[in-house]
């Protein structure tokens, strides 16, 4: 395994040689070493070096200084960034030298949870913080060399996911690490070492500790790079999804009921797959917004098609349907609202077989572009297996049916239409007319402004008139089964690749 020059980026490059200029230590550290010798694309590259941030600050004029808990450089290239580190050491003892045995910090304390992380290092102790071997190699552009203080191009031949030293310690310190296992191998088709797969069950229920914007962003970082469908299929086995949501692992392990849930459940698995392939095709990282309305479209497919006329609602339908699932999940306020819009809009961009039917304009507003992408990855999906194609839902009988030029739902209309909206900042109040009387007259009182609309928030109206489909009709796949166990004393069950 060989890294070639024209394989990294001038830019990176660029930020090494300077260092090296000003007499620094600089290496490529991380995933994009790990990549490159996988003979993948990185998708971007890391810079560890000797040089403290103020320092990297007086060298890079394109240098911004970001974190709380431990500062990095950012240093910008236009769009890009070369993320650029000052060498680490562990904040507690390394366990090798406690003698591994799971109380690395000598207090006899079971809460290993790393709170603080803002001790500087060098080179040797940085690369054995880090988390596992594979992401502990260094590469020396002058020389050309990987350089590897923690075994992690022996795991890297064998295509294994290891911790660096006791994977007990390393998990209890950092927990999000279990879901960043998890990642490695479903992004790098990699086999997780069995006491590190055995000591990941231990703790899982440990994920609860983290904060909820870092378990978030994990869980959405393992649907990206074209992952998705492997990395729910290991949260899956592996029972880390009923931690992330119960909700959403309890309906994927119930088996179909009807030939609508055997459908529904095809679904979830074909968007996945399309999603992993948009992503690839087309080298973009989806939004969060976009995997989140993805997750959730499967079982209301159906009712979002744009000839179906039994809901009179789907904006409320998304609500019932999701509500669990999204807090569950953590998703941000902001991406929550948005999958949302995400959704409603899908229903007019799908093909309709209605002439009559009205079709706004939605160009220009914010959702537009995500729900174009969603329609194209449920397009990919349909087109690959003609019997997860959209079927309409029509209203019973001696029930009101949508019309074909329903109203635009709230959600989708522009801001400065929506009620309870505020304007810009120059034109945040209408021009009033002179009172009567002068200037010490009385102004006319303003009416006040309705509330704006909940963002997945419960609703306790009347409920529509059919009911709402429901998630637990999806099942897990039974066509393939997870390979991320190496051979060994756990590894009886999981022993075997998947075709």
């Amino acid at each position: 395994m060989q890294i070639r020059r024209d394989q990294i980026d001038p830019d990176a490059a660029k930020v090494v040689e300077r260092l090296h200029q000003s007499h620094h230590e600089a290496y490529l550290v991380g995933g994009c070493v790990r990549d490159l010798l996988l003979g993948r694309r990185p998708k971007d590259f890391d810079v560890a070096t000797s040089a403290k941030p103020n320092e990297l600050r007086r060298l890079f004029r394109n240098c911004r200084i970001i974190g709380r808990r431990f500062r990095l450089a950012h240093i910008f290239f236009g769009r890009k960034i070369i993320e650029t580190s000052t060498f680490r050491a562990n904040p507690r003892a390394i366990e090798d030298d406690q003698g591994g045995n799971g109380n690395g910090n000598g207090s006899g304390n079971n809460d290993l949870l790393i709170r603080h992380d803002n001790e500087f290092g060098n080179a040797v102790e940085d690369a054995r913080r880090r988390d596992f071997t594979i992401n502990g190699l260094f590469y020396d552009i002058d020389t050309e060399q990987v350089i590897d203080h923690v075994n992690g191009l022996v795991d890297l031949e064998a295509r294994l996911v290891r911790t660096i030293g006791d994977p007990d310690i390393r998990f209890r310190e950092d927990p999000v690490r279990i879901l960043r296992a998890v990642k490695f191998a479903a992004r790098c088709d990699l086999t997780i070492e069995p006491e590190t797969y055995r000591r990941m069950m231990e703790h899982k229920g440990e994920i609860a500790k983290c904060a909820q914007a870092r378990v978030s962003e994990e869980f959405f970082r393992l649907l990206r790079a074209g992952g998705a469908r492997r990395s729910f299929e290991l949260l899956l086995g592996t029972g880390l999804l009923e931690v992330l949501s119960p909700d959403l692992a309890g309906a994927l392990q119930q088996e179909p009921v009807d030939e609508q849930g055997r459908v529904r459940q095809a679904r979830f698995w074909a968007y996945l797959a399309a999603v992993d392939r948009w992503t690839i095709s087309r080298d973009e990282t989806p939004a969060d917004a976009l995997l989140l309305a993805a997750i959730l479209l499967p079982p209301l497919r159906d009712a979002l098609h744009p000839d179906s006329t039994a809901f009179s609602d789907p904006g409320q339908l998304i609500l019932q349907s999701a509500q669990s699932i999204v807090e569950q999940l953590k998703a941000s306020r902001r991406d929550a609202e948005l999958a949302r819009q995400i959704l409603l809009g899908s229903r007019y961009l799908f093909p309709s077989s209605n002439p009559q039917r009205k079709r706004p304009h939605l160009e220009n507003r914010d959702f537009y572009e995500q729900a174009l992408r969603l329609v194209e990855i449920v397009t990919d999906a349909e087109n690959s297996n003609p019997a997860l194609v959209g079927k309409p839902l029509s209203a019973p009988e001696g029930s009101a049916a949508v019309v074909a030029d329903e109203a635009l739902p709230p959600e989708l209309q522009p801001s400065a239409e929506r009620p309870g909206r505020r304007r810009g900042r120059r034109d945040r109040r209408p021009a009033q007319p002179s009172p009567p009387g002068g200037v010490g007259a009385r102004p006319t009182t303003v009416p006040p402004r309705e509330p704006p609309a909940p963002v997945f928030a419960p609703d306790f109206r009347s409920p529509v008139s059919t009911p709402i489909p429901s998630l637990t009709n999806l099942v897990r796949p039974v066509s393939r089964r997870p390979a991320f166990m190496g051979a060994g004393p756990f590894g009886s069950r999981w022993g075997s690749r998947a075709d």
